[in-house]
């Protein structure tokens, strides 16, 4: 392995995060930079940042990890981005690597979350895990008999796009009901707004300030965690398309544990208990299967840029510091 420290990446929607590895009690660096709107731009930021972090550290970083919300591919190639419309068949991997030098490893940011959250987060020491995030969409990944899977072209995990509904809302991908449409947070978002439009939901319209437009599914989880009893209400029933999907990614995957991640899991408790109660109902083989525990992220918004890193230790053959495996398949 390279001498030096490993970083991690992840391109969000409106920001770039960065964080390098700490080794033993040595320094840590971790950076924030607004995300350009062009592919030529992230790479840019992207190398800018990794030479911020070499002078500020007096050491070279060795090997970077980048998560990427969308397809991307075993070669690093990130077909499409659904929150950065400028992205189209980005060779990101190829492009850094040739700008930088160095080793360099790009995955899907759901799988980089999920390699974050086996090193001490929800997943730690877990052979067989489901991490699913919800967000503006809903991306998932997979750890399966102590590895990550990633199928046969490096796409697997677009549970987001299952359809569960096929007379639903209308996808961006162009079809109905995919389950993204009901159980994102975007979803919830919407049918907060509707409620409000409709003139059913008063707190929700009065948390806008009138603008109903505004209405995101944080609103409704604040005012279910105050008491409101819409909000509560609405929370319930956005729970029952969260718990049928996960129903059929149980009965083809059979994890131990469901991680649930990303901005709505910020919610805690008030997210995850009418998860698990309509999980409850509607588990078909419950009680001739084991019973499946969903738990929250631990890392919160820290799970992607800590699990890039360590793919990219991963990659490079370095010490294993997660105790079920972490190959990325």
């Amino acid at each position: 392995m390279m001498s030096g420290r490993l970083a991690g990446f992840d391109i969000g929607g409106t920001n770039i995060r960065a964080e390098v590895l700490a080794s033993g009690a040595g320094a840590h660096d971790a950076r924030r930079s607004d995300r350009p709107g062009s592919m030529a731009g992230i790479v840019e930021v992207i190398c800018e940042m990794v030479c911020g972090m070499e002078e500020a550290l007096a050491e070279p970083v060795a090997a970077l990890g980048v998560g990427c919300a969308g397809l991307v591919d075993r070669s690093g190639v990130v077909a499409t981005s659904p929150n950065i419309p400028a992205i189209a068949d980005f060779p990101l991997r190829s492009l850094l690597t040739e700008r930088l030098r160095r080793p360099v490893v790009v995955e899907n940011d759901a799988t980089a979350a999920l390699r974050g959250e086996m090193e001490g987060g929800a997943a730690s020491g877990l052979a067989d895990a489901l991490l699913v995030t919800f967000g503006t969409g809903i991306g998932a990944a997979l750890l399966l008999d102590g590895e990550i899977r990633r199928g046969a072209h490096g796409l697997a995990g677009e549970a987001g796009h299952m359809i569960v509904a096929p007379d639903g809302p209308e996808c961006l991908c162009g079809r109905r009901g995919c389950w993204e449409q009901l159980a994102s947070g975007e979803a919830l978002g919407r049918a907060a707004r509707q409620a409000a439009g409709a003139g059913k939901a008063p707190a929700l319209r009065d948390r806008a300030a009138g603008r109903i437009d505004a209405l995101r599914g944080e609103h409704v989880g604040e005012l279910a965690t105050a008491g409101d009893p819409v909000a509560r209400r609405l929370l319930r029933e956005f729970s029952s398309w969260v718990a049928l999907g996960l129903n059929n990614l149980i009965l083809v995957l059979s994890p131990e544990v469901i991680v649930l991640g990303g901005g709505l899991s910020e919610l805690g408790e008030v997210f995850l208990a009418p998860v698990r109660d309509a999980l409850a109902k509607i588990f078909v083989e419950q009680g001739r299967r084991p019973s499946v525990e969903v738990r929250r992220a631990r890392h919160g918004d820290r799970a992607g840029v800590i699990g890039a890193a360590h793919l990219a230790r991963d990659a490079l053959g370095g010490p294993d510091l997660h105790r079920a495996g972490g190959r990325a398949r």
